[in-house]
């Protein structure tokens, strides 16, 4: 794995958004405009989006990146236990943590 997802994985990336060009694009179509690829960006840029325009938001790699680390310290605190439900329970619950965090920032306009 290399590039950013790898800086991901290794929670070093910070993606910085063009808010102004946002604006402008905004500006120009008047449309619903959504961010693709939004994970590892930084909640004051995503607060400047939305004020800017954007309207939706994916965040999928960074739910992604929740679900293998509550899995991977699962299985570090839990090597013998082979229970699916009982290894998947720290990952649920790490996505759930990034989702409310996430609905909090989105929503705080």
């Amino acid at each position: 794995m290399h590039g950013l997802l790898a800086t991901m994985v290794r929670g070093e990336a910070r993606k910085r958004l063009d808010i102004g060009r946002i604006a402008q694009i905004k500006a120009a179509t008047r449309l619903p405009l959504t961010l693709h690829g939004g994970s590892a960006t930084d909640d004051d840029d995503f607060r400047r989006a939305i004020e800017a325009g954007m309207t939706i938001i994916h965040i999928s790699t960074e739910l992604r990146l929740a679900w293998r680390r509550g899995l991977e310290a699962t299985l570090a605190a839990e090597p013998d236990n082979l229970v699916p439900y009982q290894l998947f329970r720290k990952s649920s619950e790490a996505i759930q943590d990034v989702v409310t965090h996430r609905l909090k920032l989105f929503n705080r306009l």
